[in-house]
C-alpha cells in the first residue's frame, strides 16, 4: 500500500506503517543503486535474522532516483513487509534522507549504512556487541579503504578541517556506518537543521559514544554519487554550522588589514612631506635646516651684547 509519510513533506512511504516496535531498524538511502538493492537485502537479512529472530526492518529512502531504485524497492516489499520505502519527490540529499528514514523507524537499535554495500552488514554484530556495553552510539571506523587517492585525500582534509575549527564533544568522522539507541535517535530526530551533517550532529548531541574498526568493502555496482562539487559545498555548510570560528578569523583579518591601511596611510604623509622638503630649490647637502640657522644669529647678538656691557660709554 501507499499513505503518506509522517511529517515528511513531498514523500510517500510503501510497506509497514511506523506502529509498533522491533529490535533493530536498518536506515540506507538509494540514489541509483538499482543494482544494489537486491544485494544489498540478500546479505542483510541473513545477519539480521541471526542478530534479532524476525524483529526487523530495513528503510529504504529513495532520494529522487533516475534509474529502476523505486520499482525495485516495491518489489523487495512485496516479497517481505519487513522492507519499507520512502519516496522523494526530487533528490535532496544524503543526509536529508537518512533523516527521513530515521523518522520513520522503529527500532530499539537503529543501523544507518550506505546502500552499496561497501558498508558491509556482515560487520554489524561487532556494533551490537560494542553497543551491549553500555554505549548510546557506535561508529565505524573503516580500515582498509576501497576509495580513490584522490577521494580518500580530500575526505582526510575536510574531515581535520572540520574537526580543527568545530566545537563539538566527539571527533566527526566521514563514514555514516554506525549503530544507535532508540533514546539516542528520538533526541537526533528533534534535530532539523536545513542544512544537515549526519556524521556532524551525531558527534554534537553527546551520549556516550564509542567506535570499532570494521573493514571497509567493495562498491557492488555503479559509480560513487559524491562529486568534488558536491563534496566543496557541504564541506562549507558544515564548517559554517559547526563553529564561529571562520567569523571570528574573517573579523581578525579585517581588523589586521584596517591596521595596516592606516599605518600606510601615516607612513605615506611621512614619506610625502620627506619627498616635499626634498624637491624644494637649495635644498642641497650645503643648506643647513632652519633651527641651525635660527641659533646662530641669537648667539651673534649675545656676544655682541656682552660687548657693550663690557665696554665704558665715551
Amino acid at each position: 500500500m501507499e499513505i503518506k509519510g509522517k511529517n515528511l513533506d513531498q514523500l510517500f512511504v510503501a510497506g509497514a506503517s511506523a506502529v509498533g516496535g522491533v529490535a533493530y531498524s536498518v536506515v540506507a538511502p538509494v540514489y541509483n543503486e538499482e543494482e544494489n538493492l537486491q544485494a544489498l537485502y540478500d546479505r542483510l537479512r541473513p545477519v539480521l535474522t541471526e542478530m534479532a529472530g524476525e524483529s526487523w526492518e530495513i528503510v529504504l529512502v529513495d532520494d529522487g532516483s533516475r534509474d529502476g531504485s523505486w520499482r525495485e524497492i516495491e518489489r523487495l516489499n512485496a516479497l517481505d513487509a519487513r522492507v519499507v520505502g520512502l519516496r522523494f519527490s526530487r533528490n535532496f540529499g544524503h543526509h536529508m534522507a537518512l533523516t527521513a528514514g530515521l523518522d520513520a523507524t522503529r527500532g530499539q537499535r537503529v543501523v544507518t549504512m550506505d546502500s552499496d554495500l561497501q558498508d558491509q552488514p556482515e560487520e554489524l554484530p561487532k556494533l551490537a556487541t560494542k553497543m551491549d556495553e553500555g554505549f548510546d552510539l557506535v561508529y565505524a571506523t573503516r580500515i582498509s579503504r576501497q576509495h580513490s587517492a584522490s577521494k580518500q585525500w580530500t575526505s582526510r582534509l575536510f574531515l581535520h578541517l572540520l574537526n580543527t575549527m568545530s566545537d563539538v564533544p566527539h571527533e566527526i568522522t566521514g563514514a555514516v556506518f554506525r549503530m544507535m539507541s532508540r533514546r539516542f535517535v528520538d533526541q537526533l530526530c528533534r534535530l532539523r537543521e536545513r542544512h544537515r551533517l549526519f556524521t556532524g550532529l551525531t558527534a554534537w548531541l553527546g551520549f556516550q559514544q564509542a567506535t570499532v574498526e570494521v573493514i571497509h568493502g567493495e562498491r557492488h555496482a555503479g559509480e560513487t554519487k559524491y562529486t568534488i562539487g558536491k563534496m566543496l559545498k557541504l564541506a562549507l555548510d558544515s564548517i559554517t554550522s559547526f563553529s564561529a570560528k571562520p567569523l571570528y578569523y574573517v573579523m581578525y583579518l579585517g581588523m589586521a588589514i584596517s591596521a595596516i591601511a592606516v599605518l600606510f596611510a601615516e607612513g605615506g604623509e611621512v614619506l610625502a612631506r620627506i619627498a616635499t622638503f626634498l624637491a624644494t630649490p637649495n635644498s642641497g647637502s650645503d643648506q643647513r635646516p632652519p633651527a641651525a640657522i635660527t641659533v646662530r644669529p641669537a648667539a651673534t647678538s649675545c656676544r655682541n651684547l656682552l660687548r657693550y656691557d663690557g665696554g665704558s660709554p665715551d
